[in-house]
């Protein structure tokens, strides 16, 4: 046997499975729209960031409190900026030239998670960064600065001991709001080189530590996913990372996403969720010339994969899928 290239990351069965069924809930950085949309494009109950993209972890945990406490975000709350009225707790997504609709539709997501995060059975929660912008006029941490000149904000980066007190509490709020849920955490390996390689590294360390503490203070409830080190032990080549050498390529997402299958999976579920990836494959197939024999019959098998899915997993939704097919059917 040849000597190991690389050290491997082990990753156990998870305690408990996620299945099409089980309401999922992803929450904080980028990296949690990478596994998600995964998730989603495959078919699981899951709601993904419903608040925008989120990275440290004490605006993470104000999104959570606000959705527990379906607390509204009211019009005096914005500020104005280039144009567009913003939420300092909301992603830039929600911006927009008229208040009204930052308000409607951020409270409309504060609903709407607060109903998923009652019945969700697991919460994925990804850290990305342990530095925060703190308001020069009030000292409140913001979850997005929206490109306001740096003299509104001051920078430092949470202690390692803030973000146990904070989250200790936090799970205990989410506990009692959901007694059934599970809370796994992970540190996403996307790296903040704006703060400068050694800062991310000191962020990310004291990230890894809150959570090792968390866990041993609730091991029952609390657990762990090793996507960070997975990408900077195994695969660690510049080549798994986006032209910006910062966020990661296609491929190691979909690594860490067959880790993520083997840890939370079981094999009904695998087999399933690749049953409908065979399906997406074949929907998002270049079709050159469609009124043929061959599209036809190509449509009508995959119109065939659908309705066996459908007949025996009801609550699986392929019905953009079905209708896509059926247009090539006519």
């Amino acid at each position: 046997m040849g000597k190991a290239l690389y050290t491997k990351i082990k990753t156990e069965r998870a305690s408990f499975s996620i299945t099409h069924e089980v309401p999922v809930i992803m929450i904080g950085s980028c990296f949690s729209d990478n596994i998600g949309n995964i998730l989603t494009r495959n078919k699981f109950n899951i709601l993904k960031n419903p608040l925008g993209v989120l990275y440290n972890p004490a605006s993470i945990s104000d999104a959570l409190t606000r959705s527990i406490k379906n607390t509204a975000v009211e019009k005096e709350n914005l500020i104005f900026h280039n144009g567009l009225w913003h939420s300092y707790d909301f992603h830039g997504s929600f911006s927009h030239h008229n208040p009204e609709i930052v308000v409607s539709e951020a409270n409309q997501c504060i609903k709407n998670t607060h109903d998923f995060l009652k019945q969700a059975g697991v919460l994925f929660v990804t850290f990305g960064t342990a530095w925060v912008y703190r308001l020069s006029e009030n000292g409140a941490i913001v979850a997005n600065c929206h490109k306001l000149p740096s003299s509104h904000f001051t920078r430092e980066r949470l202690s390692v001991d803030a973000i146990i007190r904070d989250w200790n509490e936090k799970t205990k709020q989410l506990k009692s709001f959901n007694n059934q849920l599970k809370i796994v955490f992970t540190v996403s390996p996307v790296k903040h080189l704006k703060d400068g390689a050694h800062e991310n590294q000191l962020s990310k360390s004291t990230l890894l530590l809150a959570i090792d503490e968390l866990i041993k203070r609730n091991p029952e409830n609390i657990s762990y996913f090793p996507s960070y080190e997975i990408v900077n032990d195994e695969l660690r080549d510049y080549r798994f990372y986006a032209e910006d050498m910062a966020h990661l390529s296609e491929t190691a997402v979909q690594i860490i996403y067959e880790r993520f299958e083997k840890t939370y999976f079981g094999s009904p579920t695998i087999q399933l969720s690749g049953e409908i990836e065979k399906i997406n494959k074949a929907a998002s197939h270049k079709i050159l010339h469609q009124n043929t024999g061959e599209v036809k019959k190509f449509a009508l098998a995959a119109l065939k994969k659908i309705e066996k899915i459908e007949n025996n997993f009801p609550f699986i939704n392929l019905q953009s899928e079905k209708d896509h097919f059926k247009q090539l059917d006519k």
